[in-house]
């Protein structure tokens, strides 16, 4: 078991130090039956999940993942989830799941979204996308959102900061109970009908970048802190553990293969044990 949230009244323990990454799994619901959510005894390997953006009044919008040359563009055509199918649609269900689910916030209404939805059974705790930004905004940012609800709150940095341990020590001062990174980085791709698609790369190229932003942040903080940012395989997430996280979340390999959790959670309870 692993607490994510060990100074938070809720907690936040984990039976696997493998998490869905926010909107790779999309509203849960979807894919429930198939991972088999509502077993206690299925053998997924995801000790948590993020869903999709939620903001206040939900976007329709058509997310693409773009093949590069360097990884995966994710764009999220302006799409998210909405305070008001979450809460009476989307929670109900994830209540019933033996796996906690978190809500993504991003945007302008995160401390909104926060305040509704933080006494819905359900929702287990929320993670704060954060833009690229400076401690000062970021503890700002943090602490809207900290000041409406209890629930366990990870907070979620860009891979373009320039200084992302002020950034971390930044939100732990704010009342972070968990630092993930890396939320991918900014790139764009030639779009087949002209101009540009802009989004954020992930996959195997930006590992290395990610690698060495959680082995900064991890030694420089007390909270846990999350490994993200092109984790793909066994040896990815070992380097991730290596360098100080207390556990990893899958964006992109998750979506191309729904048993990696599986295997890179035993990969990481083999490791453990020798």
């Amino acid at each position: 078991m692993i607490e994510l949230a060990p100074y938070n009244p809720y907690t936040l323990i984990i039976s696997s130090p493998v998490i869905a990454a926010a909107g790779s799994l999309g509203d849960v619901v979807g894919i429930a039956r198939w991972l088999g959510l509502q077993r206690a005894d299925a053998d997924h390997g995801l000790g948590a999940i993020v869903s999709s953006t939620v903001t206040r009044s939900g976007r329709r919008g058509q997310p693409q993942l773009i093949a590069t040359p360097a990884g995966v563009l994710y764009h999220h055509g302006g799409f998210s989830l909405g305070v008001q199918q979450v809460r009476e649609q989307l929670a109900p269900r994830w209540a019933t799941y033996h796996v906690p689910v978190l809500v993504s916030l991003a945007g302008t209404d995160t401390a909104t979204v926060a305040a509704e939805l933080s006494e819905v059974p359900g929702v287990a705790g929320f993670e704060l996308a954060l833009p690229a930004t400076s401690a000062l905004e970021a503890e700002q940012q943090v602490a809207r959102v900290r000041r409406v609800t209890l629930l366990p709150l990870i907070v979620r940095l860009p891979g373009e900061l320039n200084d992302p341990v002020a950034v971390a020590q930044a939100c732990v001062t704010a009342g972070a109970d968990a630092i993930a990174l890396i939320g991918g980085l900014p790139a764009c791709m030639p779009h087949p009908e002209g101009g540009l698609i802009y989004g954020r790369l992930g996959g195997p190229a930006i590992f290395p970048v990610a690698l060495r932003m959680v082995a900064s942040v991890a030694a420089a903080v007390q909270l846990p802190v999350i490994g993200m940012g092109g984790v793909a395989t066994e040896a990815h997430a070992q380097a991730m553990v290596q360098a100080g996280a207390r556990a990893v979340a899958l964006a992109s390999a998750l979506v191309s293969d729904l048993r990696r959790g599986r295997v890179i959670a035993e990969s990481l309870r083999d490791q453990a044990i020798s």
